[in-house]
């Protein structure tokens, strides 16, 4: 059964007595994961609709679903007199479904914008809850299946390297070339006399018979000569042919084979590679997460303020390790930013979301581009659109958060979680970036 048939089952997609509508709600659907593929960016802005069914209906997405809807069915506003925000929605549900399908990119993307939203409690799921389970779900079971693929933390027996072709067995070496008697047979009774015994005269046959003696031999020698030249000229051309023969097959089978070994060889450098860089990566997390430096600092994380350091901190990781990266490394974060704001007496400290993008505001660290969305457009924004601002000087009032990333900011956190948070996003806007190449 298709998300889109279970939402409806659910009563979330009004069609109306008209069955044929279905087909059209999900030939709109088809095309806005055609769209999502196209356009990647969308796919963050769809991942947070999907977890708020409080989403405004003037928001953009919303108006870029229905024109794809009346594509279809071009009398949708004569059934719904508002935009129907349920069924764009689940329209908006089941094309990430269809996006997120076999594509570890896609579903990093879903994963990493929802997972935080989820983790505090952030989400408005209504009737859809099932259904959006189970999307984020399949979301992180195959982001985090090829992540720790690639990291090399699955053994190498695990790993889906390329099965080896099998080539067909080479025969012994044959060679052809023998004549038999029919072959020369014909030029024998030419050269020995007018006819042979069925009193059949040959081409040119030797005019006499033996017994005339030396007249016999003088047109005896060159037809045998010539009898002789053609049998082992023949039997020559076969040996020949069989030879080419077996060579061109022992040359295919051996071209084959040699594509198949250097088909593993570059496998295997690869994986080699691989390896090598996962290696360096997990050692380069580890050096980072006990040095505790920040490069984009400049200095030590213990010598700056929460807020800053858990932006920093996420940023430095993020230029660290891949976009698709397991979400073990998430958690490397959460303990370096923990043991940097609390000593061992002291208990973790908590802030709201809000005093967070006011620190920020006030310490003007420009973070780069990480943090800057240009195609989200009055869209949904997740939290690393706000921090952004905030680190530019934008005031983020609650109404802000609310209105804009769908967000509580009373919301209580410790820095290594508003750390982890802003690490995902920046995870899911790079992984929407590689989506674009």
């Amino acid at each position: 059964m298709s998300a889109l048939q279970e939402l409806l089952n659910l009563g979330l997609v009004d069609i109306g007595s008209d069955d044929s509508r279905f087909e059209k709600i999900q030939s709109a659907a088809i095309a806005f994961a055609a769209r999502l593929k196209e356009d990647p960016d969308l796919l963050i802005p769809a991942t947070l609709i999907a977890i708020d069914n409080e989403t405004d209906e003037n928001d953009p997405l919303f108006g870029l679903v229905e024109e794809l809807v009346i594509v279809e069915w071009n009398t949708l506003r004569n059934t719904h007199v508002n935009r129907p925000r349920e069924l764009l929605r689940s329209i908006i549900i089941n094309a990430l479904m269809i996006s997120i399908d076999g594509n570890p990119e896609a579903s990093g993307v879903v994963y990493n914008t929802a997972a935080s939203p989820y983790r505090h409690g952030q989400v408005r799921l209504g009737k859809a809850a099932e259904v959006v389970d189970r999307l984020l779900e399949e979301a992180s079971n195959t982001a985090e299946a090829e992540a720790v693929l690639r990291a090399g933390l699955v053994s190498s027996a695990a790993k889906k390297r390329r099965a080896k072709k099998s080539t067909p067995e080479t025969a012994s070496l044959e060679l052809k070339g023998a004549i038999s008697a029919d072959d020369i047979l014909a030029g024998v009774e030419r050269a020995s006399g007018p006819h042979n015994a069925q009193s059949q005269a040959a081409e040119t046959p030797n005019p006499h018979w033996p017994n005339t003696g030396e007249t016999w031999s003088h047109e005896f020698a060159p037809r045998m000569t010539d009898a002789l030249v053609k049998a082992v000229n023949l039997g020559s051309r076969r040996l020949v042919s069989s030879l080419s023969k077996s060579l061109n097959s022992y040359q295919k089978i051996i071209e084959e084979r040699l594509r198949d070994e250097v088909s593993q060889a570059e496998q295997l450098c690869v994986e080699i590679s691989e390896s090598q860089n996962s290696s360096r990566m997990r050692l380069d997390v580890l050096w980072w997460s006990e040095a505790l430096y920040s490069p984009l600092l400049g200095r030590s994380y213990r010598e700056a303020e929460l807020p800053v350091v858990s932006v920093a901190a996420a940023a430095d990781l993020a230029a660290i390790v891949p976009a698709l990266s397991p979400a073990s490394v998430c958690y490397v974060l959460g303990e370096a930013v923990l043991r940097t704001s609390r000593t061992v007496e002291e208990e973790t400290p908590i802030r709201p979301l809000g005093s967070y993008c006011g620190e920020l505001k006030k310490a003007k660290i420009d973070f780069g581009k990480t943090f800057h969305y240009e195609t989200l457009d009055e869209m949904r924004v997740p939290l690393l659109s706000l921090v952004g601002d905030a680190s530019h000087g934008a005031e983020q009032t609650e109404k802000v958060f609310l209105s804009r990333a769908g967000l509580d900011s009373s919301l209580e956190l410790t820095p290594g979680e508003f750390a982890m948070w802003v690490f995902r996003d920046i995870q899911a806007k790079r992984l929407v970036e590689e989506l674009r190449k």
